[in-house]
């Protein structure tokens, strides 16, 4: 069963003590720390392959801050129960977590406000989001007199906004991602951020002297509580439903319109546009692995927004002390949840999603 670190800096700690005692076993381990602010790190762990290396297989967790108590987790879990499975000719990284502000801060964005998973652009950020543009003032962080008050205004202003600019119009200004407003939601910004050219920089050394290239991106959030998705890139030459029955897991969606959302900025795309220029593209498996926490209802969808916004004007506004205690436990709800029935079917679906993809890809024996 998944359990989480009590802090990032317990994450940091955890993960140490299980790399020290992995490399007492006798596995060859590299480590190091790329500071992303003032005592914050994405930390890179290199598991060497017991002979010549053909496959490499990468793990991230926590692009979207918060969601790495989960990844960590995840990578928790690899570390113990799959790492002896691994075929020789596999070399192990691991980056975790790759935006550590906004996981010590309980936060999916970064210290600068922006959501990492939009700021990959590969069109020098000229997308545009003409929905968020329409509903702009609703996405504003703003201030809140109590718990009740913020509810009933939040849900007003949505029913106010439906009713004008109608559902697809709310789903494409929340998720397209956006540059206009810095203390909003989704903002992409207009340059890549230093996370970002740090991961792209670990993107191209990825791809060197190597065959094959599995790599899976941790998140929470989105899809049915109770199965994790598997989302794979518009780029992904494989039939979804093909791809399923290969790896005997049930849920697997494509990057679309519509199987999931459309995003400009997103890693894994990005990660697919970088081999294609290769001279020598290598044989590339990049998924991202999405743990359903609230559910895929429109009340659902909307509770999720509804914490996304107040976390946010907690964050910019000043509120009071039982607001902010409230925003901390709706974002934790979404995020990482706490309940023994999510965390259990959460922890299997990861074995089994996992145990499918290595057997297919020839990281693990049938």
């Amino acid at each position: 069963m998944f359990s989480y670190p009590k802090d990032y800096e317990d994450s940091k700690a955890q993960l140490q003590l299980k790399i020290d005692h992995l490399k007492k076993e006798g596995f060859e381990i590299t480590e190091s720390s790329h500071e992303i602010a003032q005592h914050l790190f994405i930390d890179r762990i290199v598991i060497k392959a017991k002979i010549k290396p053909k496959n490499r297989l990468v793990i991230d967790s926590g692009l979207h801050g918060i969601e790495g108590y989960l990844g960590h987790a995840c990578i928790i879990v690899f570390l113990d129960e799959f790492l002896q499975k691994i075929s020789p000719d596999t070399e192990i990284v691991l980056y975790h977590p790759l935006n550590p502000f906004g996981m010590k801060y309980y936060r999916r964005n970064n210290e600068n406000n922006v959501d990492l998973n939009r700021n990959f652009s590969s069109n020098q950020f000229s997308s545009e989001n003409p929905g968020f543009e329409k509903a702009i003032a609703f996405f504003k962080p703003r201030k809140y007199s109590g718990i009740m008050r913020a509810n009933l205004s939040f849900y007003f202003n949505v029913i106010k906004m439906i009713s004008k600019f109608g559902t697809s119009t709310l789903k494409e200004a929340t998720l397209l991602g956006q540059k206009i407003a810095k203390e909003a939601i989704y903002y992409s910004d207009t340059k890549y951020q230093s996370s970002t050219i740090f991961v792209l920089n670990e993107i191209e050394k990825n791809f060197e002297d190597i065959e094959q290239v599995i790599w899976l991106d941790l998140h929470t959030g989105y899809g049915p509580r109770y199965q994790m998705s598997i989302v794979n890139s518009k780029q992904e030459k494989e039939n979804n439903l093909e791809f399923s029955k290969h790896i005997d897991y049930p849920r697997v969606l494509g990057l679309n319109a519509d199987d999931f959302y459309d995003i400009d900025g997103d890693m894994i795309e990005m990660i697919y546009s970088m081999n294609a220029k290769k001279e020598k593209p290598v044989s590339l498996y990049a998924t991202c692995f999405e743990f359903g926490t609230l559910g895929e209802s429109i009340f659902k969808s909307i509770q999720s927004l509804k914490a996304m916004l107040f976390e946010n004007s907690s964050y910019f506004t000043p509120q009071n002390s039982r607001f902010k205690a409230y925003t901390r436990q709706l974002i934790k709800k979404q995020f990482m949840p706490s309940a023994l029935e999510w965390r259990t079917k959460a922890y299997a679906d990861f074995k089994k999603s996992l145990t499918g993809i290595l057997k297919y890809k020839r990281i693990i024996e049938n």
